[in-house]
């Protein structure tokens, strides 16, 4: 992906430093990761091209994956599995994840062909313990999505769990088909679904977000999981929707 300096100045470079002036940031967002034998994780090589290797410092690991301050980070190749890809699986361990979870991210090639150029990200696991502050994921992502912009990824993938209707009294509830829209993900959505609840203003809507826009609450009470992307090409509906939920995050949460 071409890095595009105008959108990174006119929206990134605007946002990154009140997302590290946040609390959370200054908290657990610094640059203090371990490997696995307990020795602080100064850097950490990513292979594209033998000519174009990432190197990322400790603070730009932890942004990138998704790893808070204090997390033992181990990376290891994988292969591909039927919700995820084949690829390099950054996992951080810290307190904040909930019990027997880790955090995983997999970085890999999207684009066929014979080049090794890693191109994209895959959120694999992100469970937090009870104890994690609320805002964690919101800030966590906001400075991932910014990271992996600049050092040239085509976007971020997941698979957003769950089903509607949407119940926020049941701790146990897979929620991610109704959050993760809400940060810029986006999927496609087939007519089937939605003539199963027929709306008159869905009948031209063929994604998540168009959904959204057509009818608010559709989503939250008969949407269900699915791989969703957050595309971070410059100028994208995923950037638009991002940029304007940290912005109202940001405000909420005040000085």
């Amino acid at each position: 992906m071409t890095v595009d300096p105008l959108f990174d100045i006119q929206n990134l470079a605007k946002i990154e430093p009140l997302l590290l002036a946040h609390p959370i940031a200054r908290k657990y967002f610094q640059g203090e990761l371990y490997d696995g034998h307990g020795q602080r994780l100064r850097t950490l090589v990513i292979d594209r091209l033998p000519e174009a290797s990432l190197i990322l410092d400790e603070s730009t690991i932890g942004r990138v994956f998704m790893a808070p301050d204090g997390s033992i980070v181990k990376a290891r190749h994988i292969c591909a599995r039927n919700d995820a890809p084949a690829g390099l699986n950054i996992q951080s361990s810290s307190v904040l994840h909930a019990t027997g979870e880790n955090g995983s991210v997999i970085a890999f090639r999207e684009a066929v062909g014979p080049a090794l150029w890693i191109d994209a990200l895959h959120i694999d696991n992100l469970i937090l313990a009870p104890q994690a502050p609320m805002r964690l994921a919101t800030i966590a992502f906001g400075l991932m999505t910014i990271a992996a912009y600049r050092l040239g990824f085509q976007h971020i993938s997941l698979y957003a769990a769950g089903r509607g209707p949407l119940r926020n009294d049941d701790p146990d509830a897979m929620i991610g088909y109704a959050v993760w829209p809400k940060f810029g993900f986006d999927a496609p959505v087939l007519p089937v679904e939605l003539n199963r609840f027929p709306r008159p203003a869905l009948a031209r809507a063929s994604a998540v977000q168009d959904v959204l826009n057509a009818v608010p609450g559709w989503w939250a009470e008969h949407g269900s999981g699915r791989t969703m992307l957050f595309d971070l090409n410059s100028g994208s509906r995923s950037w638009s929707i991002l940029l304007n939920y940290l912005y109202a995050a940001l405000l909420e949460d005040g000085p």
